[in-house]
């Protein structure tokens, strides 16, 4: 009867407390730090901008970040419990996008209070019609031949298009 007891009392424990603490978005691990290597370009033009969003998303995703940027994980009011997680966490998103864009972008967002309206600005800035970009791509993949590249490359210069 002991070992049964201490079972449930062991099941009851890991019942409350959750085994990922990314489940919680305010939490930080110790690897979370204003250094981050988040993703491994710095966003400078619009031609990029595709690609870095799809690969900052991934790596806030992985940290149970993307709300703050997509807008649902909202500030709390300033009383509440959470107010203060909120804003380290906030603030430690927009340091990561201030990380990784261009000087000169930078510049422009370093006022902007929360990740969510960094993230908004450069979205309205960079997101443009994909019209001109389809053209590029066609163009780009009417006139590519293999020529000297071996065929993993030439595959991948394909896809990649």
């Amino acid at each position: 009867m002991g070992s049964i007891n201490a079972d449930s009392s062991t099941n009851t424990r890991s019942q409350q407390q959750p085994l990922d603490q990314y489940e919680n978005p305010y939490f930080l691990h110790a690897s979370d730090h204003a250094g981050l290597v988040l993703v491994s370009d710095r966003l400078s033009s619009g031609s990029e901008f595709h690609s870095w969003r799809r690969s900052v998303r991934m790596a806030l995703n992985v940290r149970n970040k993307l709300g703050f940027i997509d807008g649902t994980i909202p500030k709390p009011p300033d009383d509440h419990r959470d107010a203060g997680s909120w804003s380290r966490c906030n603030d430690m998103v927009a340091t990561w996008l201030m990380n990784y864009v261009s000087k000169k972008i930078r510049q422009s967002l370093l006022f902007m209070s929360t990740a969510e309206s960094i993230w908004n600005n450069l979205l309205c800035r960079f997101k443009q019609n994909n019209a001109p970009r389809v053209y590029e791509i066609e163009q780009r993949l009417s006139s590519i031949q293999q020529g000297s590249m071996d065929v993993s490359t030439y595959y991948t210069e394909l896809v990649t298009l």
